[in-house]
């Protein structure tokens, strides 16, 4: 697992990575008291999880970790804080943040958090992004779909958030200016074919859940900013575009307008 720290205390930067020494397979890229610098490091290294500090000048960890996502959707943020914690709480859950500690901590608090962030870094973890164009990151980094049929399949699932989709609704918006006979058809599994293929060799397969010419997605093994601002989390801002790929987007983004106000 590969990982950075920022806190504008170097002392407690050393502390801290002297605590988790014993933990096998960490690996500290970058140590960061500077926010800004430590944003410009992430554009360009792939790190699987940030451990903040909250307080900090020019900006804030929770600021800080809002961007970090933006660069990095599949990124971990761990915070530790030498405050009172109950007041970053929400700010802290809405970033859906895998541990945070209270300074001072003991070792073995550190090495249990760690223990546990490395074993989240080890399953995949898979993100949807729908706002702006679309694209599927499975442990940060985008799937490049071979086939823009499939990837826009899987787009469609995605809206529908884990609602059933049949091949005559698929056909009606892959193939809008087709009749729905054999050949339409027929190129309507092979798609779905296709999708399951490409997520295989990805290692995510379960998205995807087919019977009898039915198919629909298992929005429970996914992270989807649409799903996450539907419920009120406003982490991934909307800034007016949606599914910019695909022309059917437009309806669910007159919605999403509404929301906005």
């Amino acid at each position: 697992m590969k990982i950075m720290i920022i806190d504008d205390e170097r002392l407690a930067m050393d502390l801290f990575e002297h605590e988790i020494r014993e933990v096998p397979g960490v690996e500290i890229l970058g140590k960061f008291s500077n926010p800004a610098k430590a944003l410009d490091f992430l554009r360009e290294v792939k790190v699987d999880l940030a451990v903040l500090d909250i307080q900090m000048p020019g900006m804030n960890g929770i600021e800080l970790g809002k961007r970090m996502i933006e660069v990095q959707p599949g990124l971990m943020l761990f915070y530790i804080t030498g405050f009172d914690f109950e007041t970053y709480i929400k700010d802290v859950a809405g970033l859906r943040a895998i541990a945070y500690l209270l300074k001072p901590y003991r070792k073995g608090e550190v090495v249990y958090a760690m223990e546990s962030a490395k074993r989240l870094c080890e399953k995949k973890r898979v993100f949807a992004k729908t706002f702006g164009h679309f694209d599927l990151f499975v442990n940060g980094e985008p799937i490049m779909f071979r086939s823009e049929k499939a990837k826009e399949l899987l787009a469609i699932l995605i809206d529908r958030e884990g609602g059933t989709v049949n091949s005559e609704q698929i056909i009606s918006i892959l193939w809008e200016d087709r009749p729905n006979d054999e050949g339409t058809q027929n190129l309507c599994s092979k798609i779905c074919r296709t999708l399951k293929k490409e997520l295989k060799q990805n290692g995510v397969e379960d998205l995807l859940i087919s019977a009898r010419g039915v198919h629909r997605i298992n929005a429970e093994l996914l992270e989807c900013d649409l799903y996450q601002y539907l419920k009120g989390d406003m982490t991934y801002n909307y800034l007016g575009e949606y599914m910019m790929n695909y022309s059917w987007g437009e309806y669910r983004m007159a919605a999403l307008d509404k929301i906005k106000g």
